[in-house]
């Protein structure tokens, strides 16, 4: 999982959902998810396929998690 430069939507959104974060809306091509605990929305273009993994990195320090955290259960997950 060292390689990995995108994460697939589908899987972040599972994720997502997984740590008990919940959908709040989309305003052009974003998508806004409300998570317990985060001080400000994750937010990310829903649209798209694949999230850069810089993206999914701003966000996870939105969540208080790690890298390792998220790749360890896409590797048992998706």
């Amino acid at each position: 999982m060292g390689n990995l430069r995108t994460v697939k939507v589908a899987c972040w959104i599972a994720f997502l959902k997984f740590k008990g974060c919940s959908y709040k809306s989309t305003e052009a091509s974003h998508e806004k998810w409300l998570c317990p605990g985060s001080f400000r929305p994750i937010i990310f273009r829903g649209a798209e396929k694949e999230i850069p993994l810089f993206h999914i990195e701003t966000n996870l320090k939105t969540m208080g998690i790690t890298k390792k955290e998220l790749f360890d259960w896409i590797q048992k997950n998706c």
